[in-house]
């Protein structure tokens, strides 16, 4: 399933790129991100709980910083994750790229291909459309607050 999500950030480019690229003070603003660790060298473990429709994942994966480009403001992630309990797996391969606005702000745009197996595969691409969006913006808010203090 391919999405494209975006968001606005009050900050300009420079200070949002950097922000975002402290993997654990970005997933943080990620609504049921419970724990990130550093496991070398641009790679970290993550755990996260989601609700979808009816039901509750228990996440844990990966996350890897696949590539960066300071100068574009562009980078590439993997995202690896499993509920063994419930049966459900994903792969996300991410795109982030930052846009300057005119008035100091940032765009983020998040493009993602994700592939989802087992239970979690069966819920159907509205309500994951929902989820994702909903999470976006979430995680919009979250970061605009940590920004600003």
């Amino acid at each position: 399933m391919k999405l494209e999500n975006r968001c606005l950030i009050p900050a300009p480019a420079d200070v949002a790129w950097n922000m975002l690229l402290d993997i654990p003070h970005s997933a943080s603003c990620i609504p049921g991100i419970k724990e990130v660790t550093p496991d070398g060298e641009n790679r970290f473990q993550a755990a996260m709980q989601v609700r979808m429709g009816p039901m509750r994942f228990d996440f844990s994966g990966s996350i890897v910083v696949l590539d960066q480009d300071s100068e574009k403001k562009e980078a590439r992630f993997r995202v690896e994750a499993a509920d063994p309990k419930v049966g459900g797996s994903l792969r996300a391969d991410l795109e982030m790229r930052l846009v300057p606005q005119a008035d100091g702000q940032t765009e983020v745009v998040i493009q993602t291909d994700t592939l989802f197996m087992g239970k979690i595969g069966e819920l159907g691409q509205p309500i994951i459309r929902r989820k994702a969006g909903s999470t976006i913006d979430e995680f919009a808010r979250n970061f605009a607050k940590s920004v600003m203090s």
